[in-house]
């Protein structure tokens, strides 16, 4: 869907009628969130939301990750905060806690920040993510790509709305919006962001290409006309999405304890760039992951697949792949990988809470015994298979090799409940289930 207005001047302030309109178009709910950093961009859409709000009875809340990989960004996180708060804005800061990966920083650093600003939302109640991307940020996003040999979907527009999760929704009100009439709007208000210094580090290919628009808009590419070609690819790719769709509808099997299994010959058949498509949503689902595998991976895979040579099995984006027999022929069947599933950040629970674990399960700790605490969800792993075993609670039949992956309620280094193998404290009442829904719909 996509949010139209007339063309005001480049420079001039963006006007409450003008903002309600694009979330009129959006269909916007009045239960948002804002993806707040503090610099000028996200002040600028807080301040618009917080207007619009405003006339509403609904609720809005300022998000600010603190990714904790520079000194400053507590401080910064605070005076963000602090700028929020004095636009009657409720403001919570978002910790990335835990050991950051060495390589790939940023991919993983923005990997958190969605888990953690989804989480904040189902805990306040929220359906809505409001993110302050703007029309240069298309038109970079897309430079950006195309240096990279990105396909279709890498040259694609930014969607205005996009899902996060089967009750949520990601929306950029602004995408239209030239950068130059948030800065506008900023002025007219007597507000100033906060500078982040990474924004002219030349280290980030962003930064570099940033830093070229005069001369690429000499050379007649500028951020409408780079915007208008991502839409042509947008429609493309929803084009190729509606094919892989009715791929994974007709070839693709779901377990309600969040594994699949595909049909290869039927997988195998369809068109590569088809088929390609439906891996690497196969993939997304099943690892929790927002983003698909990196593309030479995925064709690298996919070439495998063809050779038949999987051999004993091969992991890929937190998942475990291996061959197995069906009555149609071979299929093929993707697990969460045990080590992946290991190392996700436990979910605390206290009686009323709930979140998702692992990007996949939604859950409700429902009741507890007075005094029970720290509970978490965890993966069942080693050790709970090793105490369900021993208590004889483990069946004789199923995926074997999936189960280390499952959720499991631990307190400390005692398993109390299984959902997934029917073991509980009568004392303790939990929900648990697969967050995408075609686990739920459907089941091998």
């Amino acid at each position: 869907m996509r949010a139209t207005l007339p063309s005001p001047p480049k420079n001039a302030p963006l006007s409450a009628a003008e903002f309600s309109r694009l979330m009129r178009q959006l269909q916007a709910t009045s239960r948002c969130a804002v993806a707040y950093s503090g610099g000028p961009d996200s002040l600028a859409l807080l301040f618009l939301a917080a207007r619009w709000m405003g006339k509403r009875k609904g609720r809005l809340i300022a998000f600010t990750v603190d990714h904790g990989l520079r000194e400053e960004s507590a401080k910064e996180a605070r005076q963000a905060g602090k700028a929020a708060r004095a636009l009657g804005v409720t403001h919570r800061i978002l910790s990335w806690k835990g050991e950051k990966p060495v390589k790939g920083i940023q991919a993983a650093a923005r990997e958190a920040r969605y888990h953690l600003m989804i989480e904040a939302m189902r805990r306040e109640g929220l359906d809505t993510l409001l993110v302050a991307h703007h029309l240069e940020d298309q038109a970079e996003t897309f430079l950006l790509r195309l240096a990279r040999g990105s396909g279709v979907d890498g040259l694609s527009a930014m969607r205005h709305v996009r899902a996060l999760g089967e009750d949520m929704r990601l929306m950029r009100p602004l995408l239209d919006i030239p950068q130059a009439r948030l800065k506008a709007t900023l002025a007219e208000a007597g507000l100033k962001g906060i500078e982040d210094p990474s924004n002219d580090n030349e280290r980030f290919d962003r930064v570099r290409m940033r830093k070229q628009w005069p001369a690429l808009e000499a050379l007649g590419l500028d951020a409408s006309g780079l915007a208008r070609t991502a839409a042509h690819f947008s429609r493309a790719r929803e084009a190729l999405e509606a094919q892989t769709n009715a791929l994974l509808r007709g070839c693709v099997e779901a377990a309600p304890e969040a594994w699949l299994r595909a049909d290869m010959r039927a997988l195998l058949a369809a068109p590569e760039e088809i088929s390609l498509r439906a891996l690497a949503a196969m993939l997304k689902l099943v690892s929790g992951n927002f983003y698909a595998p990196r593309f030479d991976a995925l064709e690298a895979l996919h070439e495998t697949l063809r050779q038949n040579g999987l051999g004993r099995g091969r992991t890929l984006h937190g998942c475990m792949l291996s061959l197995g027999a069906a009555r149609e022929g071979r299929c093929l069947v993707i697990l969460r990988e045990a080590a992946a599933a290991e190392a996700a950040p436990p979910l605390p629970l206290k009686k009323g809470d709930e979140g998702v674990w692992d990007g996949r399960f939604l859950a409700r700790l429902l009741d507890a015994p007075r005094g029970m605490n720290g509970l978490e969800v965890r993966a069942l792993g080693t050790q709970g298979l090793a105490q369900l075993r021993a208590s004889k609670q483990l069946p004789a039949q199923g995926l074997k090799t999936g189960w280390p992956s499952l959720p499991g309620l631990w307190k400390g280094a005692e398993l109390v409940a299984a959902p997934y193998f029917n073991r509980g404290n009568p004392a303790i009442r939990l929900s648990m289930r697969a967050v995408a829904p075609l686990f739920r719909d459907s089941g091998p």
